[in-house]
């Protein structure tokens, strides 16, 4: 399916836009996110080491003591931490624990970040240990640094501790007012982002819409307009240089086809009225070569008979030592006569003359006097003559005494080619609403460029001339088949065989149709 070319420029615009602000909106959450664990990062270090100078100055005056009601009280450094983890929990937004390995005070059993991260520093493989936690919408930062033995320590214990590092100081600090705010200054950079996205859009497409499509457009509908035949329209493109060039172009183009159109328009007048001239002269001379042929054919037709009925007086008188002579007279004014017949033919179908008696017959008997007509050429050449028809009658309106003349000059060319000692192949069925009639030779064959020619008057291959006729048989045969609505031809033979496959077609009877 074809889109306009706005609608696509459009839709990759808004693809290419789309995806550059998705990339940039998750690289600029990502650094705000990293900017903001850095920062809470760095917070919970300084508490941490606010806590470890914090402990170490206790250690180092051996504790301190403040005064609770009456007494004085000495506070040591574990005391200060726990002090200060309940007061920073109540007052401030960061939770503070001393963490301990196998602690018998549930106060500073660590939970599973701070184990590992215990673990994890005094296996030496770190020395800190973060994460951001996530609790059904509540953000938490987690730090976990160490919480290390010294020797200022020792005011306190009186045992030293077998590991320097007896477990860690966790830090946890409220994260949510930090990425609350990181979300709304994602949610106004989205909203700027956007709407700076649709200006940019509305500008480039007010500019590809002005400086584009609407040239592009003009421009398409002049040449539809050229399509259509009107080379008058021009076009007038003045939005940039190059468009100017363009449209300067076009109006050439235009120009220079509407001169060559007239030009040519003058020329196939001109060629026109030559053809109408030459069509018309051509009509004379084939009027005249019809008159022509029809004259002389009812000319030569008189002489001839007169001739034949002097041949047959002659035979009667002469003695019998003069009858080769005669036969040779016989034959030859009979050839000559057939000639003129064809001739004669010939003209008639052409100028539609040739009347044909049509009458309801069995196409079975007909094909069967026009095959014992042609039997003694058959016989001549020792060729046998095999024929198929159906048990049904085969009824067709036609003029029989036409239609044997088909078959029977069908039959004679397929026996004048065919070898001796051959076999003829005749066959009439059922075609749709036509009778079929197939005969089969086993001669030369015909190429398939002479095909169709060999339906033209007085044409004859090179390879298969004469002195027997004039090329006129088949375009005779043809004649009379169309005459009678049907159509004659010369088809393939079956893969492996040789020799020429003639058929015509004669329309069934209404009647038979029905059956």
């Amino acid at each position: 399916m074809l889109y306009r070319l706005g609608h696509k420029i459009l839709f990759w615009i808004i693809i290419i836009f789309g995806l550059f602000g998705s990339i940039f909106l998750y690289w600029q959450w990502r650094q705000y996110r990293k900017a903001g664990v850095s920062q809470l990062l760095q917070q919970s270090r300084g508490i941490y080491h606010y806590v470890v100078l914090s402990r170490q100055l206790i250690s180092s005056w051996h504790g301190i003591y403040i005064k609770k009601g009456e007494e004085f009280v000495r506070i040591t450094p574990s005391a200060f931490t726990w002090e200060l983890a309940s007061f920073s929990g109540k007052k401030a937004p960061v939770n503070l624990k001393i963490a301990v390995l196998n602690s018998k005070d549930p106060h500073h059993v660590p939970d599973e970040f701070e184990r590992h991260a215990i673990l994890g520093m005094i296996s030496g493989k770190i020395t800190e240990r973060w994460t951001l936690e996530n609790r059904n919408g509540f953000y938490r930062f987690r730090y976990a640094g160490p919480l290390v033995f010294k020797d200022e320590c020792k005011s306190c214990h009186s045992k030293n501790p077998r590991a320097k590092i007896l477990g860690c100081i966790s830090i946890g600090v409220n994260a949510n007012n930090f990425f609350s705010v990181l979300e709304r200054d994602v949610i106004h950079f989205v909203i700027y982002m956007v709407g700076g996205i649709l200006i940019i859009l509305t500008l480039l497409w007010f500019m590809l819409r002005s400086y584009v499509l609407k040239p592009l457009m003009e421009l398409s509908s002049a040449a539809e307009e050229v399509r259509r035949g009107n080379f008058h329209v021009r076009v007038h493109l003045d939005k940039s240089l190059e468009w100017q060039s363009v449209g300067e172009n076009f109006n050439n183009m235009v120009e220079t086809l509407a001169k060559r159109q007239t030009a040519l328009r003058e020329e196939a007048d001109s060629a026109i009225e030559q053809l109408k001239v030459a069509y018309e002269e051509l009509k004379r001379t084939e009027k005249y070569k019809s008159d022509f042929f029809t004259n002389i054919t009812h000319d030569l037709k008189t002489p001839i008979t007169a001739i034949k009925g002097a041949i047959t007086i002659l035979a009667r008188k002469c003695s019998d030592e003069h009858d080769p002579y005669l036969d040779i007279l016989q034959r030859n004014v009979g050839k000559l006569s057939s000639m003129v017949q064809d001739l004669l033919d010939c003209s008639r179908l052409e100028s539609g003359e040739l009347a044909l008696h049509q009458e309801e017959h069995d196409l079975v008997e007909v094909l069967e006097d026009a095959v014992l007509s042609a039997m003694p050429l058959a016989w001549k050449k020792k060729i046998q003559l095999d024929y198929q028809v159906p048990e049904e009658s085969c009824l067709a309106k036609i003029d029989r005494k036409r239609m044997e003349q088909v078959i029977i000059n069908l039959l004679s060319n397929a026996i004048k080619f065919s070898p001796e000692e051959d076999m003829i192949e005749i066959k009439l069925a059922k075609h749709g609403d036509f009778w079929r009639v197939i005969i089969e030779d086993n001669g030369p064959g015909i190429p398939v460029d002479d095909r169709e020619r060999i339906f033209n008057k007085f044409f004859q291959r090179s390879d298969t001339r004469t002195d027997t006729g004039m090329g006129l048989g088949l375009a005779i045969a043809k004649g009379i088949i169309e005459a009678h609505g049907g159509k004659i031809g010369v088809c393939d033979r079956l893969a492996g065989r040789h020799g020429s496959c003639f058929y015509f077609l004669i329309p069934c009877l209404k009647a038979d149709k029905k059956d």
